[in-house]
């Protein structure tokens, strides 16, 4: 991709307030990471669009960037299908980014057919027995690899190459088919902990990729999170996945930034938020909570 990309972000409010990871209603502080996330990359690029539910829509309105209110279906397991109704509307090369991805410098995206976050890691702890369930399923899919031993985190997940996001589309529908028909069997990974999205979306494209011989762009080299850690740095870039991003120190720090940096907006959406009653008028400032 030689010109800037168009960023494009998805926000599906209803697993943030049905108690997604069982950690209660997250809108609150979800909004506000939301918020912070576009405001970063405002500053670096032109064309930005934030595909947000009815929901949220309500909160972020006011963003300066286009911001589209979708239907979503009331999936509290499928958080992420909210991005494939995102990424299947572009008419041109784009670069999604998660809700909780910060890019505090400017990145100059430049990728082929594909561009992904890193090479994730932890594939016996969270994959192998999702993946191991789904063979079972998983037979008719001639790109579907049993035991690839590799996936990518889709924390950035851009294509150039709009067939190829075509048939990662539809390899994603064939998944949730799967996914959706053996719901119940599914049940107890769920119980243990196992999320379904990561092999889903992640894993199905790794298979997809591997099929058809491309080798993703990877914005973060390493072979380990240390040392992808120490790439992210060095650009700017850092990405709060998992339930870390809800810790309360993260939180007020996420608060307290759009607070300090942005604080127009940060005002904006605070009183969206108080005459929604998500907050109360006299909640604490972040300025004091920082001090």
């Amino acid at each position: 991709m030689k010109e800037e990309p168009r960023i494009i972000y998805s926000l599906d409010a209803f697993p943030l307030i049905n108690n997604r990871w069982q950690m209660g209603n997250r809108l609150k502080e979800t909004i506000y990471m939301t918020a912070l996330s576009v405001l970063y990359s405002h500053l670096w690029y032109k064309d930005i669009e934030l595909y947000a539910d009815e929901t949220a829509y309500k909160f972020l309105y006011m963003l300066p960037c286009r911001v589209t209110k979708v239907v979503n279906e009331k999936n509290q397991e499928l958080w992420m299908k909210s991005k494939i109704h995102a990424i299947e509307k572009q008419t041109k090369p784009f670069v999604h980014l998660d809700t909780d991805v910060f890019i505090k410098n400017k990145i100059n995206f430049n990728f082929d057919a594909v561009i992904l976050e890193r090479k994730e890691c932890g594939y016996e702890m969270h994959y192998k027995k999702q993946i191991d369930f789904f063979n079972q399923f998983t037979q008719n899919l001639s790109y579907w690899h049993p035991d690839l031993r590799r996936s990518y985190s889709c924390g950035i997940l851009g294509f150039n190459d709009l067939i190829l996001r075509n048939k990662f589309v539809n390899a994603y529908y064939d998944m949730e088919e799967i996914f959706m028909t053996h719901r119940e069997e599914f049940e107890p990974l769920k119980q243990q902990g196992f999320e379904p999205c990561i092999v889903i979306e992640q894993y199905n494209l790794a298979s997809l990729l591997d099929y058809n011989n491309i080798k993703p762009t990877l914005l973060l080299q390493g072979r380990n999170i240390i040392e992808q850690s120490k790439y992210a740095n060095e650009m700017g870039y850092s990405h709060l996945f998992g339930i870390k991003k809800y810790k309360k120190d993260i939180t007020q720090e996420i608060e307290y930034r759009l607070f300090k940096i942005f604080p127009y907006w940060y005002a904006q959406i605070k009183i969206e938020l108080e005459k929604h009653q998500i907050i109360q008028k006299d909640e604490v400032n972040p300025k004091i909570i920082a001090a």
